[in-house]
């Protein structure tokens, strides 16, 4: 009976023993920040856009997919800057199957953001080279309005 008494204890330490966080990052599946491999893998390497203007998004991306002839073009008209004094403007981009949207000021050129659109969160963060734990930059899940237990996109914010 008394060897019973330390029975809870040992099942105690032996859990915290198999829960004591020596897990890797590349056991977790997670692609390391800045690492050269998991960038050449992805197919958009977003941390290297975070903190960029949108002439050098354009550049690493491409041209955008709106264009001068549509309503919401590349650029805002005069009379959307003066309406909108040219804050939150976006531009498109498609990359080996991504789809980045970036976020940005018409005047300053400043990014404010940058979303990967699709669903799959784990797909998401490989083909664009995201880590949860960057200390670079937040990544946040973007909710679908109408379910929002779905995912419709990852924005990734600069840390300030």
């Amino acid at each position: 009976m008394r060897q019973l008494r330390y029975l809870p204890v040992f099942i105690l330490s032996a859990g915290l023993a198999a829960c004591s966080g020596s897990q890797s990052v590349s056991e977790s599946g997670m692609p390391a920040t800045g690492s050269s491999e998991a960038a050449r893998t992805a197919a958009v390497d977003v941390p290297v856009l975070v903190g960029r203007n949108i002439d050098q998004v354009r550049r690493a991306l491409g041209p955008p997919q709106e264009t001068k002839e549509q309503k919401i073009g590349l650029e805002p008209t005069a009379e959307q800057m003066k309406a909108t004094r040219g804050e939150d403007w976006i531009n498109t981009f498609e990359r080996k199957g991504v789809t980045v949207v970036a976020t940005f000021n018409a005047r300053t050129r400043k990014v404010r953001d940058l979303v990967v659109v699709g669903s799959d969160e784990d797909e998401l963060l490989r083909n664009a080279n995201l880590s949860l734990t960057a200390p670079g930059y937040m990544v946040l899940p973007v909710a679908n309005p109408s379910n929002n237990r779905e995912i419709i996109g990852m924005r990734v914010v600069a840390r300030k």
